[in-house]
């Protein structure tokens, strides 16, 4: 049995998914509706989430890791 829903995000809009269960999944209606609203917040939590900055950067064919000393943050080579 496939249940297709979606639910509108007031900022990101559409949000569509499914829940495939058997036929005889026995969930009953509020615990369908647990499962769909879970969907739903773990896609606004993916969405909403800061960028994650990568550890390393390259400058001029070199590549550097961040490294943080002392509360600043410096770029130390990486060695090969």
């Amino acid at each position: 049995m496939k249940i297709d829903f979606e639910i509108i995000h007031p900022i990101h809009g559409k949000f569509r998914d499914a829940l495939n269960l058997p036929d005889n999944h026995g969930f009953s209606d509020a615990e369908l509706e647990a499962m769909k609203q879970q969907r739903f917040d773990n896609w606004v939590a993916v969405v909403e989430a800061p960028p994650v900055e990568p550890d390393t950067v390259e400058i001029d064919g070199v590549t550097y890791e961040k490294v943080e000393i002392d509360g600043q943050t410096v770029l130390k080579p990486v060695e090969i």
